[in-house]
């Protein structure tokens, strides 16, 4: 009988549904060796459920770990109700100067649908804000590019999504994309194409800089320098007040690291015991009666002591009178 290559355990549940997919594929298997693609989708879906997987739902499901959060539907009504309940923001009128007043309308690309917020008088950092908020509840949220450079309207797209844990061992890189991510910055992706709206690199590490990582601020050629600054203080702000080091290194460009971890605590020692009471004094005529039990037997014993063998010296009565000799110097040994 050949030796066995399989990689995983036939004796487990999940050991025995891989085995159990794997006849049945062979049993729909054509004369030509080649599966239908139609029953084998079949046979995976029926597979996966029998794990207790849903299908419906995203791969975050077999995560090693959960993740922080998993976001509603993308729908207008829904991502509206939800960024409503923050005090900074609304949906109630127009008011003049509101720079939180926001309304929503569906999207379509083609390939999803989503929800595109329209913000006609915010800020750069109450749009930072709303995005904050929606990726806290696990939305996918972007700056879209203005319509035009001269555009104040603020636009950000929000897809479904799923916020995943940041793993124990995250570099100091991914560290710092987290903060800036959770902050609400867009962050631009890694193409050659040029920012199209006001963005941050991907944190790189600093080579002549252990645990350091560099940040450049990038932007449509046509922003202004003002709204490129107000993006890189905005930066340096978010990682000063999370204890992070901050070396500006030109107004759109800066080094950080992260804060020194802190040392492992060590145990305190056990504490002596207190003392109970005062240590009580050997009487002066009890010492002396030791002394005479010492003088009496020390000749006798020590000569008896020396006769024996190593393993009747072992537990000789002359060991504990030394021991007695030595404690109170009452005879030289």
């Amino acid at each position: 009988m050949p030796d066995s290559t399989l990689k995983y355990n036939l004796t487990t549940p999940e050991g025995q549904a891989i085995s159990r997919l794997f006849r049945q594929i062979k049993n729909i298997e054509d004369g030509d060796g080649e599966w239908n693609g139609g029953d084998t989708v079949d046979l995976l879906c029926d597979f996966f459920i029998s794990l207790g997987i849903d299908i419906n739902r995203g791969d975050y499901q077999v995560d090693a770990v959960p993740p922080q959060a998993v976001s509603p539907e993308a729908a207008p009504d829904t991502v509206a109700e939800l960024l409503a309940t923050h005090a900074e923001f609304t949906t109630s009128g127009y008011p003049t100067g509101n720079e939180g007043f926001f309304y929503a309308e569906s999207g379509d690309d083609g390939f999803t649908d989503f929800t595109l917020l329209t913000f006609p008088t915010a800020s750069a950092a109450r749009v930072r804000r709303a995005m904050s908020v929606l990726r806290a509840a696990g939305y996918t949220a972007t700056g879209q590019a203005p319509t035009s450079p001269e555009a104040a309207v603020r636009t950000v797209r929000v897809d479904d999504g799923v916020l995943r844990a940041l793993p124990d061992d995250a570099t100091t890189a991914e560290r710092a994309t987290r903060m800036l991510q959770d902050a609400g910055f867009t962050q631009h992706p890694e193409t050659g194409d040029r920012a199209h709206v006001v963005s941050y690199s991907t944190p790189t590490p600093v080579i002549w800089r252990p645990h350091w990582v560099q940040i450049d601020v990038t932007a449509p050629r046509a922003t202004g320098r003002d709204a490129r600054e107000e993006v890189a203080h905005a930066i340096a702000t978010t990682l000063t007040g999370a204890g992070w080091t901050v070396d500006v290194r030109g107004t759109e460009t800066l080094h950080t690291a992260p804060p020194a971890a802190e040392p492992t605590p060590v145990p305190n020692p056990k504490p002596a015991p207190e003392p109970v009471g005062d240590p009580e004094l050997v009487p002066a005529d009890v010492i002396a009666s030791i002394r005479n039990v010492l003088e009496y037997n020390w000749s006798a014993e020590q000569l008896d002591y020396d006769q024996q063998d190593p393993e009747g010296q072992k537990n000789h009565i002359a060991n504990d009178l030394n021991r007695i000799a030595r404690h109170w110097d009452l005879h030289r040994v």
